[in-house]
């Protein structure tokens, strides 16, 4: 099961139970079978830094099998292009000041080969190799970042 982003916190929880988890087993088994008390000290920092390892590995599968995205820049305007794949949607913002953002299109995203069809009822824009055509006029043909999530 792919965790949601929105548990993220739940790593500040999880990898120190895991940790303090095999500690005490370490602890218990110092007084039972001392042989395997090195064994449960290596495996609570091997087990911490799987279970940290895993988590954001997780969290970035479940973003990626959800979203993509593409920014641009134009002028003072930082564009963002954001495809939900679940509903074959995009929405488009824009930013002008790091951290606040104005969503102002929303429609069908239709992926025809290598190639990308952003469409609403008025406008349909076209994403191929890594440039975003016909955003202001037909002419134009912008550079997209793709964002590694």
């Amino acid at each position: 099961m792919n965790p949601d982003p929105s548990v993220s916190i739940g790593i500040l929880i999880l990898v120190p139970f895991v940790v303090i988890l095999n500690l005490i087993i370490a602890l218990i088994l110092y007084f039972i079978k001392k042989e395997f008390v090195s064994l449960f000290l290596v495996n609570s920092i091997i087990a911490g830094i799987l279970m940290f390892y895993l988590f954001g590995k997780g969290v970035d599968r479940y973003q990626n099998e959800r979203l993509e995205s593409w920014n641009f820049r134009l002028q003072n305007t930082t564009y963002n292009i954001t495809h939900w794949k679940l509903e074959n949607t995009f929405s488009m913002s824009e930013s002008n000041n790091p951290g606040s953002s104005t969503g102002f299109l929303d429609g069908k995203f239709i992926k025809k080969g290598n190639e990308y069809y952003l469409q609403t009822d008025t406008t349909e824009f076209i994403i191929k190799n890594g440039y975003l055509y016909k955003f202001r006029n037909e002419g134009d043909s912008i550079k997209l970042n793709k964002i590694k999530r």
